[in-house]
């Protein structure tokens, strides 16, 4: 989001090459030997806290909140947010590198450099904690999945989840495990509220099994591709 709410001389817009590289340096970005981009550890966690302050946010709040950051009155911020597109994500972004560059004794960017690289973060952070090689479904599709299938597991996941990213480091094995016939699709635990009512889940990942629409096996926390396996054999059987 552009800080500057006064008219003026074009202000020049940070390189986010040049951004990108700084967000490395102080950790904030780490680049796999592949040349994969991932949020760090570090800024994880931050994310995570500002998100629970910020992201469920009403409107209402949410521009007062953005007012308040970048020093505008409220219907400069309702404008900027309309106009510039000012997400969320972003926004928690651009709380977040402060206190990331702050925690590392870093000198914090200024207003124009922390919202490129809080778009260039939003970017690189995957959309949905579901991952690749397992179908997703919204909220609201859960229930059809379920009444099309007589046996289903739902994997429960959350972003900036350490014990979800391990478990999706062994998904290939995990799936490879349960039966051929077995449903599986995964959700967003953050964005399925209906879900975790249903299931009565609190912590993620969960795995969920679940044998014509009724709930007969769950279990929260890391689960090894073993534990998983055992876990469907026992509550849908194994043949």
């Amino acid at each position: 989001m552009n800080a500057n709410s006064n008219p003026g001389p074009p202000v020049d817009q940070p390189d986010p090459e040049a951004m990108l590289d700084r967000l490395i340096e102080v950790g904030a970005i780490r680049e796999d030997d592949d040349g994969t981009l991932r949020i760090s550890a570090a800024l994880h966690d931050i994310l995570d806290l500002y998100e629970q302050s910020y992201g469920d946010l009403s409107e209402q709040d949410f521009t007062e909140a953005v007012a308040d950051a970048f020093g505008l009155d409220y219907s400069e911020a309702v404008r900027r947010i309309d106009e510039e597109g000012v997400t969320r994500e972003e926004f928690v972004a651009y709380l977040s590198l402060r206190a990331h560059f702050e925690d590392e004794d870093e000198p914090v960017p200024d207003s124009l450099e922390r919202a490129t690289m809080a778009s260039l973060v939003v970017d690189i952070a995957p959309a949905t904690p579901v991952p690749q090689g397992m179908r997703a479904l919204e909220d609201d599709e859960v229930e059809s999945f379920l009444d099309a299938n007589d046996r289903a597991v739902v994997f429960v996941w959350r972003l900036r989840c350490d014990p979800c990213d391990s478990m999706k480091a062994e998904l290939e094995e995990t799936l490879d495990l349960l039966p051929d016939d077995v449903a599986v699709a995964g959700v967003d635990g953050e964005a399925a509220p209906t879900v975790r009512e249903r299931f009565e889940i609190d912590v993620a990942p969960a795995v969920v099994c679940v044998a014509d629409g009724r709930q007969v096996g769950i279990e929260t926390g890391y689960q090894s591709p073993a534990a998983v396996a055992d876990l469907v054999a026992g509550a849908l059987g194994d043949d």
